[in-house]
């Protein structure tokens, strides 16, 4: 508690020295205290200058999620009513689904700085290097089965909301679940669930996004695919600032997702760069070609095939053929 109080005062103070005394007296400690405290910032990362006779000032923050500042200022009602932060798991959907089956809340937040066993869909690994976000949230919506698909768009859109009010990079959502920046995937989602006959027990959403890694920690055949949010902003991103505002956007769509669903399909529809497309889709032992035309109240594909036929695409691997019409 005192270290927080310190770090804020520091903050505050920005450049300016901010002395040990008033340190001492702001937070009511000794000043004894306050330098093990500094120290014990020195050691989470933080560049601190000590100058006698005029204090301290912080000189460098280092790109670390920490749950305090993740919580400053959240102000969201579901989506981060507890948050769990941790330097390494193997994954956070699969920490998730086990804290959910224990009877953890409804919008609690998993979140990791590092995976050994990042999933991705149909199997997939997420390869999950240090530097980026990842998130799982667990939610317990009561709602038919039918509609748990578009939990991910839902996600998708909160993402890529989150993404343009504070990167300025023109993101866009390719269905179902990938978010790219000039055809390179910067986030993806993973929708996971427990039920039983028509009833949904918990949904885990995980999302992973690219923002500060560096691209060589990616295996050679993928940097091609992949970019980050500093990458394409030109700037390194705060990470923390970019979390909160997630949670806040999930926050929101998710209750609007409660409220009424047409009002996620029509956002996840401005946003993305799917529909009006020649796609293929690919999935359950065969390939799909046709145009695009939009999405379902179940958040399915509307292909216009060829032949003039209609499918609507529960999943599958889309690929834009071409640019939209």
């Amino acid at each position: 508690m005192y270290k927080e109080k310190i770090l804020n005062l520091l903050r505050l103070s920005r450049t300016a020295y901010f002395s040990g005394e008033e340190l001492a007296r702001k937070t009511g400690v000794s000043r004894t205290m306050v330098w093990k405290h500094i120290k014990s910032l020195e050691r989470d990362g933080f560049g601190i200058e000590a100058m006698p006779s005029q204090g301290y000032r912080i000189t460098f923050e280092p790109d670390i999620l920490r749950q305090n500042d993740i919580k400053q200022g959240l102000k969201t009602k579901v989506v981060g009513r507890e948050i769990h932060l941790f330097p390494e798991t193997a994954s956070t959907n699969t920490l998730a689904m086990e804290m959910a089956s224990q009877g953890a809340a409804e919008g609690t937040v998993v979140i990791a700085e590092l995976q050994t066993g990042g999933k991705g869909r149909l199997g997939r690994k997420w390869i999950s290097p240090k530097g980026n976000l990842y998130l799982s949230v667990i939610l317990r919506p009561n709602i038919p089965m039918h509609k748990a698909p578009i939990i991910t768009l839902m996600g998708a859109v909160a993402v890529t909301s989150a993404i343009r009010n504070l990167c300025n990079v023109r993101v866009a959502i390719k269905w179902p679940n990938d978010i790219l920046i000039a055809n390179r995937k910067v986030s993806g989602l993973l929708t996971e669930m427990s039920a039983e006959q028509d009833r949904i027990r918990h949904l885990v959403l995980g999302i992973g996004v690219d923002v500060n890694m560096e691209q060589d920690s990616l295996p050679p055949d993928l940097r091609p695919l992949v970019t980050t949010l500093a990458a394409e902003a030109g700037t390194k991103i705060n990470r923390t600032e970019l979390l909160r505002e997630i949670l806040r956007q999930l926050d929101c769509w998710y209750r609007a997702f409660l409220n009424n669903t047409a009002d996620v399909l029509r956002e996840w529809e401005k946003l993305n760069m799917t529909v009006g497309s020649r796609i293929a889709v690919s999935g359950a032992g065969e390939t799909l070609e046709g145009l695009a035309q939009g999405i379902d109240e179940e958040g399915r594909l509307i292909v216009l095939r060829d032949d003039g036929s209609t499918r609507h695409v529960a999943a599958g691997d889309v690929t834009i053929v071409k640019g939209k019409k």
